[in-house]
Formats: structure tokens, C-alpha cells, sequence
């Protein structure tokens, strides 16, 4: 099993990963478990479960023998990704819910740090069948529609610098591929990946162009496999994915509204 894979998976909820990440506001000094507990009033269990996966995602360090936690570099990151994402939200969230409603599945938005990408938007339909998902989730770069479709038209020095990354986190992953998804994505205008990341999971990613193409996120839909066929991703799914991008860059457009400058 690739390293890291299991943190990769772990889903860092705005209620309750973030509490903890809130609580070092306003303070310097570094913080035990048991002081984390005190300040976000979770439970001594569930902040001990999250520090740890909030060390493995890089939110958190643990450089002495003490117990006690700073926060990490990946804080700046997301932050910057949330600030960033919250007009982007305004816009994009009522469009994406419509989607998700009609055709029953969740809808997402990442940007690309590192070997993986962070959700900064997320909407599911009521009655879709997926993974209990949020934003801040972190999904693999390489093995996610989302990721690939990313990649695709990313300048070929910033393709280059997550592809690096990714080789070293994952180091026994084969990466051959992936020229030819990209490739295949910029043909077509969207991705699919049928259980990549996850077996159960089938996922269509595109890619979003914001600041008038200035900037570069994506956007995916997925749900669990059910009765659905893999042609309904590609041939439904991937169209309608393309037109919900291109209406949330008009959208963004329309109102003079900027992704990297918040």
C-alpha cells in the first residue's frame, strides 16, 4: 500500500479537523492533546484520532518527544485555498446543487497542492450514493478525475512540479499513464475514473478556468457505482460536468469576481 494512503483518505470536516486548527488562534506556544481537548471541547479520542491525521496531511507537527503539536505548513495552504474559494462559493454552490439534484451525485471543486488536491466547495444531492466527503477533503492528485483533469492544463512547469511530488509520495505507483489521461482530458474536455482512487467510487473531473483564464482549478461529479454504466459518465456526466464549469467561469466573469485574489 502506497505511503500515506490511509491519511490520504481521511476526511478533515470544517466542524471538526478545522476546530482543532482553530484552537492555536491567538496563541503561540505549541499544544497537548489534552489542551486541544480543553479548547474545542471535543472529545479526548476524537482529537487524539485527528491530530495524528492532521500530522500525516501536514496540517500539524509533533517535532519533539513532548506531545505537543504546531501547526504545519499545509495550514497556510488551506487557508489560502478557503479564503480564496469563498466569492467562488457564492457563485458556483446554487449551480452546483441543481446538478447534483438532477442528477443525482456530488459535485466538487479543488485546486491542486502538491501530490493532492483540496476540496474548497462541495454539494452532494439528497439522495446520492457517495462517501461522506466536505470541503477540506484531500484526494489523491494522480488517481482522481478531479486530479487528472487538473493536471491536464496546468502549465508545463507547474504539471511537472506536482508529478514530482507525487512520484515521491507515492514511489512504488505507476505513473506511465498518466501523459495519456491528460492528453485524452484536453481532448475530450473532460476526465473519468472508473474506482481509481477508491473501487466503488466512479468520478468524471473537468477542468475550471477562473480570472479569465488566469487561474486554474476543477471540478468533478461522482457517486457511488450502483446500476449506472460507465457510458452514463462518459457520455451524460462528462458533457454536463463541461457545461457546469463553463457556466461557473462565466458566472465568476459576469460579477468581476477573482479566485486567487479572495
Amino acid at each position: 500500500m502506497p505511503k500515506g494512503s490511509d491519511a490520504k483518505t481521511k476526511i478533515i470536516s470544517l466542524s471538526r479537523g478545522l476546530s482543532i486548527l482553530q484552537a492555536f488562534h491567538s496563541r503561540q506556544s505549541p499544544m497537548t492533546n489534552k489542551e486541544m481537548t480543553e479548547r474545542t471541547g471535543l472529545s479526548k479520542a476524537t482529537v487524539t484520532r485527528l491530530s495524528r491525521a492532521l500530522v500525516k496531511l501536514g496540517y500539524l507537527r509533533q517535532p519533539g518527544m513532548q506531545g505537543k503539536y504546531h501547526l504545519d505548513d499545509n495550514v497556510t495552504e488551506l487557508g489560502n485555498a478557503y479564503l480564496h474559494s469563498l466569492t467562488l462559493a457564492r457563485v458556483a454552490e446554487p449551480l452546483m446543487m441543481d446538478f447534483a439534484q438532477k442528477l443525482q451525485t456530488s459535485v466538487a471543486i479543488g485546486v491542486g497542492h502538491g501530490h493532492q488536491m483540496i476540496y474548497v466547495s462541495f454539494c452532494a444531492g439528497p439522495e446520492t450514493a457517495t462517501m461522506r466527503l466536505s470541503v477540506g477533503t484531500l484526494v489523491p492528485l494522480h488517481k482522481s478525475a478531479i486530479g487528472v483533469a487538473y493536471l491536464s492544463v496546468l502549465p508545463e512547469d507547474q504539471q511537472a512540479g506536482h508529478l514530482d511530488a507525487v512520484a515521491d509520495y507515492y514511489p512504488n505507483d505507476d505513473l506511465t499513464s498518466l501523459p495519456v489521461q491528460t492528453a485524452d482530458t484536453r481532448k475530450v474536455g473532460y476526465s473519468v475514473s472508473f474506482g481509481a482512487w477508491r473501487p466503488e467510487i466512479y468520478a468524471v473531473g473537468a477542468p475550471l478556468w477562473l480570472d479569465r483564464g488566469k487561474s486554474v482549478a476543477a471540478i468533478n461529479c461522482g457517486a457511488r457505482q450502483r446500476n449506472q454504466s460507465r457510458d452514463h459518465y462518459v457520455e451524460t456526466l462528462g458533457p454536463e460536468l463541461m457545461i457546469l464549469s463553463s457556466d461557473i467561469s462565466s458566472g465568476m466573469d459576469q460579477i468581476g469576481a477573482t479566485f486567487r485574489d479572495g
